[in-house]
């Protein structure tokens, strides 16, 4: 017999004021928490949901021997932001949607009876709504769309990272824009932000008042992080994913983005 080590992930709290069991949450939510599990551990092949047990809910995740003090090592450092980009953000996604279920979690190393580490959840002290406010912005992007029947005309620009910015702007602006369709482009104007309970800034609305005449290079974002890369002593070159964590940069830790 493989030489296992028992944890469990200890869900506890309510959805629509219903206890969290086995028999309450349903098999899609569940699916869910597991998936993002199962990212958090890493060690694909060497980790295995052996059952989900009453008690709350608590899946039974059997590890093996060998790898049961690198599992724990990964999820303590993504706890702390410190881990893999993959780990850190399936803590995030974890501790998320506790928060969306009114609940919390510990995950525990059953073996030894030790806590390894908790998930806030519903217990972190969320920021306040705030906004909206205004303030002149610049976006750099590709222009996707010109055009519309609204007496302002709808502008859509897509950024390097994927994020689409829909904006406006009136009738010279936007003849004067159409020429550089599907082009890289600078954007000026005012931006109305507004900051959410989980503390993410988002650009709500996007007035175009001018833009750079001459289109930028358009180069691709691969090719330009390449070149950062390359540029001696730049922390660009340590990352895996540059693009994810620009994402995170822009829908954590209540930052604005532009």
């Amino acid at each position: 017999m493989p030489n296992w080590k028992e944890f469990r992930f200890k869900i506890d709290g309510a959805i629509n004021g219903v206890e969290i069991t086995p028999y309450t949450i349903p098999m899609a939510r569940l699916a869910l928490y597991l998936a993002d599990l199962a990212q958090l551990l890493g060690h694909r092949d060497s980790v295995h949901l052996i059952a989900v047990t009453e008690g709350s809910t608590q899946p039974v995740i059997y590890v093996d021997a060998e790898e049961e003090s690198r599992v724990t090592e990964r999820v303590r450092h993504a706890q702390r932001g410190m881990g893999p980009e993959d780990a850190n953000r399936a803590y995030r996604k974890l501790d998320n949607k506790l928060r969306e279920d009114q609940a919390s979690a510990t995950f525990i190393n059953f073996s030894q009876k030790a806590e390894v580490i908790g998930f806030p959840g519903i217990k972190t002290n969320l920021p306040q709504a705030y906004g909206p406010i205004k303030e002149r912005a610049s976006a750099v992007g590709e222009l996707k769309r010109v055009g519309g029947f609204d007496p302002t005309v709808p502008i859509h620009l897509q950024r390097a990272d994927g994020l689409i910015f829909y904006c406006e702007a009136d009738e010279s602006i936007a003849k004067k824009l159409a020429p550089f369709y599907a082009r890289v482009i600078r954007i000026h104007g005012v931006a109305t932000y507004s900051r959410g309970k989980e503390g993410v800034w988002k650009v709500d609305h996007f007035k175009i008042q001018s833009f750079d005449l001459e289109p930028l290079s358009d180069e691709t974002f691969s090719a330009t992080m390449q070149r950062l890369r390359n540029i001696p002593g730049n922390e660009w070159a340590e990352m895996a994913d540059p693009l994810e964590e620009l994402r995170s940069i822009r829908s954590g830790e209540g930052e604005k983005t532009q």
